[in-house]
């Protein structure tokens, strides 16, 4: 039987946002969770530069902005993951996803502090590990999402997982409307995650220049960086010359990831406006994007469209 996962996490419609670094802030993580979905606040970055602090203030700007559920992304990789932990623990936060690394040493910390533990998965193998060490659920993220990609598409790879675990899977990579959650519950999954789709949002801080160029942006125009090194995971983000600068770079006799990750870094910081000098996570799903609407428009044009999309399945 499939999970529901609104019941699960306490939520009105099986939508997460994604834990998008430099994007993912209180005001939008509580509109979209205002709006009937999970929002995810994304430490990333700003948690090495604004500290955990900086991470403590967010975490209760949003508890000041909503009093439903929400969740904080953790990248394991982070110097001062621990602290995040134990800050998500104190916080009683509804729902922590992780990625870049394994989850497995918070685990025990998580779970006896109630905190619902989602690891974003790229494969299979990935997936079966995190159910074994305890993992509540599972984000099956195919190569068509933005920021950092596995080699996988979202229709082969959420099937094999929702099949491989038995706990709940969540779809993401490429879904940007209704259509998009009823492919996903066809393939096995008992809700979605996007974070393109909520890039282009009214309760999102990012400068209208960004919002503009998802808007225009073709799916084609969703480039990768960082294919062509050894040692470094792919970035999918929106064509710029920032991004096509690194991927020229990946193309030189000298190329090597410690002057990839300085290239990449300087990109990834340019959130003033500089649309030529940035580079913006994007998914392919930006293809399927034509306004710019409230978190509270998004989800209800979602499930419209879900309901829609199903009855006209059934009439076949």
């Amino acid at each position: 039987m499939r999970a529901d996962i609104c019941k699960i996490l306490g939520i009105k419609y099986p939508i997460i946002m994604g834990g998008m670094t430099l994007v993912s802030g209180s005001s939008l993580v509580a509109a979209v969770s205002n709006a009937g979905g999970l929002g995810i606040f994304a430490t990333g970055d700003k948690a090495q530069k604004g500290g955990i602090e900086w991470i403590r203030g967010e975490i209760r700007r949003i508890k000041e902005l909503t009093d439903k559920p929400f969740g904080v992304n953790v990248a394991m990789f982070s110097p001062i993951v621990k602290e995040i932990i134990d800050l998500v623990c104190e916080e009683n936060v509804a729902l922590v996803t992780t990625g870049g690394g394994s989850p497995a040493p918070y685990m025990e910390q998580l779970k006896a502090a109630g905190v619902r533990v989602c690891p974003v998965v790229p494969s299979v193998e990935a997936a079966k590990k995190m159910e074994a060490m305890g993992a509540d659920m599972v984000v099956a993220e195919g190569t068509e999402s933005g920021g950092f990609i596995g080699k996988v598409t979202t229709i082969v790879l959420v099937p094999q997982v929702a099949a491989a675990v038995n706990i709940p899977v969540i779809a993401a990579g490429g879904i940007a409307d209704g259509r998009g959650l009823a492919a996903a519950y066809a393939l096995g999954a008992s809700g979605i995650q996007m974070g393109t789709r909520f890039m282009v949002c009214k309760e999102c801080t990012l400068p209208d220049v960004y919002k503009q160029a998802i808007i225009s942006a073709r799916a084609n125009e969703a480039v990768v960086e960082g294919s062509h090194l050894p040692k470094v995971v792919p970035h999918r983000s929106i064509k710029t010359p920032a991004a096509d600068e690194i991927i020229a770079y990946e193309l030189t006799p000298d190329a090597n990831p410690k002057g990839f990750q300085a290239m990449f870094d300087a990109g990834r910081v340019e959130t003033t406006g500089n649309l030529d000098k940035a580079v913006l996570g994007m998914g392919q799903s930006a293809g399927l994007i034509d306004s710019e609407l409230s978190a509270a428009e998004i989800m209800e044009k979602i499930m419209g469209e879900c309901r829609a999309a199903l009855d006209g399945l059934k009439a076949l």
